[in-house]
């Protein structure tokens, strides 16, 4: 089965660069570009009835509904529960508060910066493995 990738960004560049970085590593992923928290939740609420795996790229920084709305609604909702969701968040935030904050939702993997680099993708897919 293959997996479901959501990039859960405003910026339509960087939606493309992860995805041909991760497409060169997995190339039977699935992408689900999303402009915005709303947009995806929305994608997502509607992906979990397959149940298929799915990994979750999220920007904090964002219109309509930033990263941390979308984290909150994830919980409130209990999407968090899903065991077949890993969610990473994928900011340009160097702030070590947003990082401290991060730390409060036990279902995010891991904090990574802007922009993704070679070796985060690798880590990234060895988590997936193992």
């Amino acid at each position: 089965m293959s997996k479901t990738v959501f990039i859960i960004d405003d910026d339509p560049v960087l939606r493309l660069i992860v995805e041909k970085m991760l497409s060169k590593i997995d190339s039977s992923l699935v992408f689900i570009p999303c402009e915005n928290g709303k947009i995806g939740l929305d994608k997502l609420n509607y992906h979990l009835e397959d149940s298929s795996e799915c990994i979750i790229f999220l920007d904090l920084n964002m219109p309509v509904l930033d990263g941390w709305g979308f984290l909150d609604e994830m919980e409130s909702r209990q999407l968090s529960t899903y065991q077949n969701i890993t969610l990473y968040i994928l900011s340009s935030s160097t702030d070590k508060r947003d990082i401290e904050r991060s730390k409060q939702y036990s279902f995010i993997t891991k904090f990574y910066h802007k922009p993704l680099r070679n070796s985060d993708i690798i880590e990234i897919f060895e988590y997936q493995v193992n």
